[in-house]
């Protein structure tokens, strides 16, 4: 055996599953899975993590505003004319 496999052999492995299984984002789950609960802590957690990206990255904030006008611009009575010209502001996604 070499040292790194004495070293292996002391690693002391913990298991977290427990702690994993109790952590509110999971709770949230089984009750979003049973329908007991709307999915709120998903929606935060979803909300948080797209935060810290447009924290990061401006074009994220560009494209999600075109994609903003272009839905607004997809609802308007002007049949195909309305859907043409929003597939053209969705092409000016990043």
């Amino acid at each position: 055996m070499t040292k790194l496999d004495d070293a292996f052999d002391d690693l002391e492995f913990v298991d977290i599953t427990d702690e994993i299984k109790k952590s509110t984002y999971f709770d949230e789950q089984r009750k979003v899975a049973h329908g007991v609960t709307d999915g709120t802590a998903q929606r935060e957690l979803v909300r948080d993590l797209t935060e810290n990206l447009r924290a990061i990255d401006p074009e994220i904030i560009r494209n999600d505003v075109l994609e903003e006008v272009a839905s607004e611009i997809a609802k308007l009575p002007f049949g195909d004319t309305a859907s043409s010209f929003a597939a053209f502001v969705r092409q000016m996604k990043r």
